[in-house]
């Protein structure tokens, strides 16, 4: 079976993560390199998709890293029932970008200035919290 220059080009990176020596590295970027001479459109469209993906997956890890000191001081359930009327599942699936319906739930833009201002609310009322005695 002949591979699309994107299977290829998706081979050869996960060849690079995994490669341990400088010889093995320069044996990929020669694969690499003959690949963007044998198709060069095919080869900068793979290039572009991966640098997508990538930059996809580092926003959601940053989301997700951001919020793991947040989950340890505030009820995520709580969030998600108070300022998205949605269950604590729905929030997990889009923190921990869980699959649904065949794909990786996440925020929309619009949820994250939701989830900011959760925060920012709840931020308020613990700053105003006082115990009267």
């Amino acid at each position: 079976m002949i591979m699309t220059t994107k299977e290829k080009f998706e081979q050869l990176k996960e060849l690079e993560l995994k490669a341990k020596t400088k010889k093995e590295l320069d044996s990929i970027q020669l694969e690499f390199d003959q690949l963007a001479t044998a198709d060069p459109d095919g080869f900068e469209d793979a290039f572009i998709e991966s640098a997508k993906q990538t930059l996809k997956a580092v926003k959601q890890l940053k989301v997700k890293e951001q919020i793991k000191e947040m989950q340890e001081i505030v009820s995520m359930s709580f969030i998600a029932k108070t300022y998205f009327r949605k269950t604590k599942s729905w929030m997990s699936q889009r923190i921990n970008e869980l699959n649904v319906n065949g794909k990786p739930a996440q925020f929309t833009p619009e949820e994250i200035n939701t989830l900011n201002e959760a925060f920012k609310d709840i931020s308020k009322k613990v700053g105003e919290f006082r115990i009267s005695y």
